[in-house]
């Protein structure tokens, strides 16, 4: 890779953000559940040995700060985010990609790309929880 930032990073967020739209049929607002899907997905970064510790947290406070939703809506279940992502564009052979998060302000890459795989089992375990208990 080149050093330069290309169009993915930009997609933070938006991989549950998506899914919680879908599944609410569009009631949640699009940058209110990208910030919900940035809570959990810096969980999932850290969850997969990614992000540094404590960077959910961080991420978090920051989003509370500006008064922005962290947790699903109450009718989201696991299952039907789940199956929402695996519709995703990013979703490659199977696997939900996301763009995930090393600290505030610096993403993941892996010298080949920007996103990264995650095992489903990860990823069930990371919505079954609240974004606030890493």
């Amino acid at each position: 890779m080149n050093g330069r930032r290309p169009r993915a990073i930009l997609n933070f967020g938006h991989t549950v953000g998506h899914a919680i739209e879908a599944t609410a049929k569009f009631a949640t607002l699009h940058g209110e559940a990208v910030a919900i899907g940035m809570a959990y997905e810096a969980r999932l970064a850290e969850a997969l040995g990614i992000a540094e510790p404590g960077t959910a947290d961080r991420l978090r406070r920051l989003l509370d700060h500006y008064n922005l939703p962290l947790e699903l809506p109450a009718s989201a279940t696991a299952d039907a985010l789940v199956a929402a992502m695996q519709l995703d564009k990013k979703a490659r052979d199977g696997a939900v990609r996301f763009a995930l998060p090393r600290t505030i302000g610096r993403m993941y890459a892996d010298g080949k790309s920007w996103t990264v795989a995650a095992p489903e089992d990860v990823v069930r375990n990371v919505l079954g929880g609240r974004a606030g208990s890493a």
